[in-house]
């Protein structure tokens, strides 16, 4: 362990970790301040509103999903990397990436179940408001319904939607950033953490210090046992050329899997039920015609005589929740905890595949033992999740996912709360591929005889007998059994029919 430079703390990631949270401090309290003058503006009988194009209405919130995934990320890592080290303290940490939100800590409070509700809770609501913060009115959709429900105030003749900013929106969604930010900040100031880097080999090397309470004791007969074969006697072992998946190393990934799967049938069955309800002749329902990702609307009715529904269209189809039409400020509220529910599954499946996508990083820095490159000296957790295509699809999907959601079920300032099926329908699309991402990332079984350790800290400080920055693993020494171990120096692959396992013979 001497041969090791010092354990790399990973300062530039908490620095940039620290500036979002800044951001998220400033956005919150931003938020916040102009709901609160919005809301003034309400009650003195003026509602802020402006026009705009019906796609940029409908994009907007997209962009603000992009900056909100940031913020939220950027607290995230704060809050899991506190989570991880807590863990530690208490001797419970089992592999390197957790579910960050589904593990508690028993000494931590920011880390504990009733911190890590509340965090959750701020997440749903900060993306539930992200499409009501700019609430539309479509005169073509008021037109669709009634020809004379023009709202009080707008002129019927205006041919562009507009839009009125809820200032009861932007409260929720700026009291969500500073929940977020609070716990975040009460982590980083009452957790002592050894690195922030997100290489499980910093995490292992941190892990092993027996300057430390309860360190990890590394176990040399142990040297070509997987995550896999963790509750197996220490017998000598035949090198393995196909690995086992994440799927069988974690055992909540099943329960992952199993949430995001569930999100495909709730959506089609959503959708089927809001279109069946419409073909039925809801009198809240529209019919339409178009299929377009963008929901538009015409204005105009169709009469004919075969109609099925209420009122038929040559736009999207939508079914309005009647209650929440002309409810004003109350409406508004529940409107808002009324998608928040909906969204609460979206959420925290969406976190839960956070899970999958870091074993799988966690078992790819290792690998690279097994290359003719080593593992990477250089490793950089900002870096390393931006060149990543796991981490970087993960972090489009959640945009994208939550976008969609908010495309399928928003609410319009004068109608109150507006289902389109069409859009449903694409948003259980989109769960169908990040369940089908998710899948795959759990069951692909990594190739090499390095056992596969999926940040399982125990069996990776099993694997490494020689610590540098760039490590090479493979065999070390014949005997009866072999000896696998790691070097500074590149090493020949282990003997594909001869057991490995005991301690390595010293020269006297």
């Amino acid at each position: 362990m001497s041969k090791h430079d010092t354990l790399d703390k990973a300062i530039g990631t908490r620095n940039l970790c620290i500036f979002g949270l800044f951001l998220s401090w400033l956005t919150g309290v931003a938020a916040f301040a102009g709901g609160t003058y919005c809301v003034y503006l309400t009650i003195q009988g003026f509602k802020p509103h402006f026009e705009i194009s019906h796609l940029a209405k409908e994009v907007l919130p997209l962009g603000i999903n992009i900056i909100l995934t940031f913020l939220n990320e950027s607290m995230g890592y704060i809050h899991s990397t506190s989570l991880r080290w807590s863990l530690q303290t208490e001797d419970h940490l089992t592999f390197s990436s957790n579910l960050r939100l589904l593990s508690s800590s028993k000494i931590s409070k920011p880390n504990k179940w009733y911190s890590n509700l509340l965090f959750l809770l701020c997440i749903v609501l900060s993306y539930a408001t992200t499409s009501l913060i700019f609430l539309g009115w479509n005169p073509a959709l008021m037109k669709t319904f009634s020809a004379e429900a023009f709202p009080t105030g707008y002129s019927p003749s205006s041919s562009s939607p507009m839009i009125e900013v809820s200032g009861v929106a932007l409260i929720v969604f700026g009291i969500s950033l500073l929940g977020q930010a609070s716990i975040s900040t009460w982590a980083l100031a009452t957790t002592l953490i050894p690195t922030w880097s997100s290489n499980p080999l910093d995490t292992v090397f941190a892990c092993i210090d027996e300057t430390i309470p309860i360190p990890i004791i590394r176990r040399k007969t142990r040297c070509m046992k997987s995550v896999h074969q963790r509750e197996e006697d220490s017998w000598p072992t035949v090198p393995q050329w196909r690995q086992g998946p994440a799927f069988t190393a974690h055992h909540e990934v099943k329960w992952v899997l199993a949430l995001l799967w569930a999100l495909v049938p709730l959506g089609g069955l959503w959708g089927g039920a809001i279109y069946a309800m419409i073909l039925k002749g809801n009198k809240n329902g529209v019919l339409g015609n178009s299929w377009t990702f963008i929901p538009v609307f015409t204005g105009l009715q169709i009469k004919e005589t075969t109609c099925p529904a209420a009122r038929c269209t040559d736009g999207t189809s939508v079914l309005n929740v009647g209650w929440t039409a002309n409810s004003g400020m109350l409406g508004n509220v529940g409107s808002i905890f009324l998608i928040g529910a909906f969204q609460a599954g979206v959420t925290l499946a969406l976190h839960c595949a956070e899970l999958l996508v870091n074993l799988s990083r966690d078992e790819g820095i290792f690998r690279m033992a097994i290359t003719p490159k080593g593992t990477d000296p250089r490793y950089n957790s900002i870096a390393a999740a931006f060149t990543s295509w796991q981490t970087i699809t993960l972090f489009a999907f959640k945009a994208a996912v939550h976008w969609l959601f908010g495309l399928s079920i928003n609410n319009d300032f004068r109608l109150g709360v507006n289902m389109y099926p069409p859009q449903i329908f694409y948003f259980t699309a989109f769960a169908l591929a990040v369940a089908i991402f998710a899948t795959y990332v759990s069951l692909r079984r990594p190739s090499g005889p390095l056992p596969a350790t999926f940040g399982h800290l125990q069996t990776m400080a099993d694997l490494i007998d020689e610590w540098s920055n760039c490590m090479f693993w493979g065999h070390k020494e014949d005997g009866n059994p072999n000896y696998a171990g790691t070097s500074t120096k590149l090493l020949e692959m282990p003997y594909r029919d001869r057991p490995y396992g005991g301690v390595a013979r010293v020269e006297v």
